[in-house]
């Protein structure tokens, strides 16, 4: 007579228990995430709402490879052009090739060798030729005449 194998274990987990647990788990995790929320606020405070934006829905760039193109060709434009940035201080901007120029001819000026307010009358040379309205030329120019 064969006997017939029972199995060793003779409790079940009850099948409300498994359902109880699921309930519980999903419970948990919503309230977790509604927590979450409530702590780490993550809108964004500072972009302005207009009527077609909303932060479900920003605006976004319709022609990315466009808005570089013209970016870098405006900052080669102001790479290029000669003007003032300050008028009244004597601040100009000059052109990026004719600046790299005057370096690669003129060299630095060596900045350990002068005081704090007084300019070797090399550089007054270069400032002057290069600028000779600037207020820098002036002061320049005025204070090489009283340190003669």
């Amino acid at each position: 007579m064969a006997k017939a194998h029972r199995h060793p274990e003779t409790r079940d987990v009850p099948p409300r228990m498994l359902v109880a647990f699921g309930a519980g788990l999903v419970l948990f995790i919503a309230s977790a995430a509604i927590g979450m929320k409530l702590a780490f606020n993550t809108t964004p405070t500072w972009l302005p709402l207009s009527a077609n934006t909303s932060p479900e829905n920003p605006e976004l760039q319709t022609a990315p490879k466009q808005d570089l193109i013209s970016f870098r060709a405006e900052e080669d434009r102001q790479l290029k052009m000669l003007g003032w940035v300050d008028r009244n201080a004597g601040i100009a901007r000059i052109p990026i090739d004719d600046a790299m120029w005057a370096v690669v001819s003129n060299g630095l000026p060596d900045w350990s060798q002068q005081g704090a307010g007084a300019a070797s009358t090399e550089n007054c040379a270069l400032v002057t030729a290069a600028v000779p309205r600037a207020p820098q030329a002036q002061n320049c120019q005025q204070q090489s005449r009283a340190g003669r």
